[in-house]
């Protein structure tokens, strides 16, 4: 009950007000522009699993002549529009005082992204598809407030409350991500055809995007000026424990080996959950003979439990790393079952693939003919799949909270904007190349899929184990006593 009274009251704590690194109403100020940052992760992701869902229904409702191959250029506009934008963010961050401008124009392109998006129906024919496309492409753009999210928490929070400040932040994307699906899933009682209203049609498919435009109008609302104060605090606290009268003094040498190195494994992180994502619908339609209605059922269910546990994850990580090093969790609650789901997807045994049949509706089940590996590899069963991918889940949890909490240590109190953006880019990279693993699925089977996973994480795993000395953040760490804070800092 404290730490739920504390979150509302953003009383600072008595310790705190005695060390005079700031006053009450700073630290009240501090906390809710941070508080205001974790929403714009929700927004993100929300339009995320909002829009995801139902894209390529709506796709084929626009533009009827469109194949299947476009929607993969669909799905890649966002991470593209982010990839590209996300450098040219991170390096005005580092040059203005204050980031509550670029996150108002951020924010208006998602609003404008949603609105072009639920308008298509308007567009003439031949052009439809590309207004979509680039209503995707703005999208992706605006997801670059994620980079100035990632600087903000960066410098804005104490060492101390790093951490578990991170982890409320991923935590509220992960919460964008399980609230989207069910919100477009609660919209399909609307319909196709849906109601005409000044000329625009609402729909199931056009409401969602209508909903988020919405929100990011209410989210534009609490960014004025008296809300939405920037205020750090990474550099004062680090010049008040070494005594430095000035900021340069207290940087240490960019650790180049440990930064790259915590990097490339974040991108390693989201590639196999971007391409276990996308593989999982074939899969179950493959490998478990299921019908499309009985995957979107029981792939809804898996995907909302993975949620659930990925939600605890976040809520228990600030208290796990009380205990042990950020470091060591990285390596054994992130790459660890990383490894371990790659392997217990491998499949085992002596019977074959069902091949693909037809049923009493006249649709196809199985495991299409197409796929001659199919005869010679045996099925993946249930099990293995809800295994793999509840260790996925823990994997991407801490990986993706500690390798941010991580670089952010590394780099220290200097402006972060430039890295957290090359961060930024690095996921977009890897959620642009992810999607290819559906090809080596196809093309060569279970066993090339998860076998090259497998050996991958496992280098990986390797790499780290002996190399994880370097990822150990040089700064001091906060005595168990400053600890006690993390619940009513959060």
């Amino acid at each position: 009950m404290a730490s739920i009274r504390s979150w509302f009251s953003l009383k600072q704590t008595e310790k705190d007000r005695l060390s005079e690194i700031e006053s009450d109403c700073e630290y009240r100020e501090r906390w809710i522009t941070i508080r205001l940052v974790y929403f714009s992760g929700f927004l993100m992701f929300l339009s995320f699993g909002v829009v995801t869902t139902s894209l390529w229904p709506y796709l084929e409702n626009m533009d009827p002549t469109v194949d299947k191959t476009f929607l993969s250029v669909l799905f890649a506009a966002p991470p593209a529009g982010q990839l590209i934008f996300s450098p040219l963010i991170g390096w005005c961050s580092n040059r203005l005082s204050s980031i509550r401008v670029p996150f108002v124009i951020l924010t208006g392109l998602f609003i404008f992204g949603h609105i072009l998006y639920s308008t298509i129906e308007l567009v003439c024919m031949p052009y439809r598809r590309y207004s979509l496309l680039l209503s995707r492409f703005v999208f992706g753009i605006a997801t670059s407030i994620n980079t100035l999210n990632r600087a903000f928490i960066s410098t804005a929070t104490k060492l101390s409350e790093r951490t578990p400040a991170i982890s409320m932040s991923s935590l509220a994307q992960t919460l964008g991500l399980a609230v989207g699906p069910m919100i477009q899933s609660m919209l399909s009682i609307v319909g196709t055809d849906g109601f005409m209203w000044y000329g625009l049609r609402f729909n199931m498919y056009t409401l969602g995007g209508w909903i988020c435009a919405l929100v990011g109008v209410v989210y534009i609302v609490f960014l004025n000026p008296s809300w939405f104060v920037h205020r750090t605090i990474a550099a004062r606290e680090a010049m008040k424990s070494t005594g430095c009268s000035v900021v340069k003094d207290t940087l240490e040498p960019v650790q180049q080996f440990s930064i790259w190195a915590i990097m490339i494994s974040y991108g390693v992180l989201m590639f196999f959950y971007v391409s276990f994502q996308t593989t999982l619908s074939p899969i179950s339609l493959d490998q478990f003979a299921w019908t499309h209605e009985e995957s979107l059922y029981y792939l809804g269910m898996l995907l909302t439990c993975g949620t659930l546990c990925s939600c605890g994850v976040f809520l228990l990580l600030p208290l796990l790393c009380k205990r042990f090093s950020e470091h060591n969790i990285f390596l054994y609650f992130a790459i660890l079952p990383l490894f371990c789901s790659q392997v217990a997807m491998i499949p085992v045994g002596s019977k074959t693939v069902e091949m693909s049949t037809t049923i009493h509706n006249g649709s196809m089940v199985g495991c299409p003919i197409t796929q001659e590996w199919c005869m010679l590899v045996p099925p993946i069963n249930q099990y293995q799949l809800i295994i793999s991918y509840v260790l996925l889940c823990i994997s991407f949890s801490v990986g993706i909270a500690l390798s941010q909490t991580i670089l952010s240590k590394l780099l220290g109190i200097r402006p972060q904007g430039n890295w957290m953006a090359l961060y930024t880019s690095v996921g977009g990279i890897t959620r642009i190349l992810g999607p290819g693993s559906v090809f080596v699925y196809v093309r060569f089977g279970t066993y090339w899929l998860f076998g090259l996973g497998a050996t991958l994480s496992g280098l990986m795993l390797v790499w780290l184990f002996y190399n994880k000395s370097h990822l150990r953040t040089t700064q001091k760490v906060p005595a168990a006593a400053e600890m006690e804070q993390l619940e009513v800092s959060v």
